[in-house]
């Protein structure tokens, strides 16, 4: 860790605070090693900007959206982040919060790597809001409201990607080719695969598919026809009126905490996704190595 930059804070969710022990024992290795620590409970950007100048790592504790929230804040101050996983499913999240103290070890002793992974960022030019930009790690999307139909032309480079009748369209990141476009289709995609994957949802077309584009491209989107809404990986919906655009950018860079026993992305798709597995498995045999049971 740079001499500079020895402060880890702590992204929490709410509910994490009511079972503190691990946490706590994580905050007091960190301290043990010389490390300032502050946490962020409820107003996390405020608390971020006041320390981000001293701030070596953020530790996002929660689920998924806890992550999310993280990688928007961190990336544009170039702070790395380690997510550990008090979810649901806990996809994007690197470790278990049983393994938060001996992670905590690990950073400050130099036992890491760091994985780089991609945002975009979102502007609506034509929206009317008192933001026009947003980030985010997993996708954007243009979807129609309700049961209407929308008209949009997609745009990649400037050069015409297709006018589609369709419920909307995602623009995912590698990383979240897991999430919400892989639910609509779309393919997974190693997320240190530097790639944006565009999907349109359930499209008036006898042939439409995903596709997979470099990440450096710029997309845009023009509602031609039809009532939308704009999102950020989930946490901002914008409605667009008709002839808004859409831009979506290269976002900044985020970088990723690895510790001895991360979770691998093929390990993520198996525990998580049970992606390859049988449909029957021994209970005696070890995760990701369980085989086929016997009549």
């Amino acid at each position: 860790m740079s001499p500079d930059r020895r402060c880890i804070g702590f992204l929490v969710h709410p509910r994490e605070r009511r079972h503190p022990e691990v946490l706590d024992a994580a905050v007091a290795r960190a301290q043990a090693a010389g490390c300032t620590v502050w946490m962020a409970v409820g107003d996390a950007e405020t608390t971020l900007a006041e320390h981000a100048a001293s701030t070596g790592l953020l530790v996002t504790v929660g689920g998924d959206g806890t992550f999310l929230l993280g990688a928007r804040l961190a990336a544009p101050r170039s702070i790395p982040v380690l997510g550990v996983n008090r979810g649901q499913l806990g996809f994007l999240t690197d470790i278990d919060i049983g393994d938060l103290p001996g992670a905590i070890d690990a950073f400050v002793e130099g036992r890491f790597r760091l994985e780089r992974r991609s945002l975009l960022e979102l502007e609506l030019p034509d929206s009317g809001a008192d933001r026009s930009c947003y980030l985010a790690l997993n996708e954007v999307v243009v979807k129609s409201t309700g049961m209407n139909l929308a008209r949009l032309r997609i745009e990649v480079d400037a050069e015409l990607f297709g006018e589609f009748d369709a419920d909307g369209v995602i623009v995912a990141t590698s990383t979240g080719s897991s999430a919400y476009a892989l639910s609509s289709g779309g393919p997974l995609v190693d997320p240190r695969v530097r790639a944006l994957v565009v999907v349109p949802l359930a499209p008036h077309a006898v042939i439409t598919r995903a596709v997979v584009l470099p990440e450096a491209v710029t997309v845009r989107v023009v509602v031609l026809r039809g009532r939308t809404f704009a999102a950020a990986d989930g946490h901002v919906e914008v409605p667009l009126r008709e002839g808004a655009e859409v831009i979506v950018r290269p976002g900044p860079e985020l970088h990723v905490v690895l510790v001895p026993g991360s979770h691998s992305f093929l390990r993520r798709l198996r525990e998580k996704l049970r992606f390859g597995m049988p449909l029957k498995h021994t209970l005696d045999e070890p995760d990701g190595r369980r085989g086929l049971t016997q009549p």
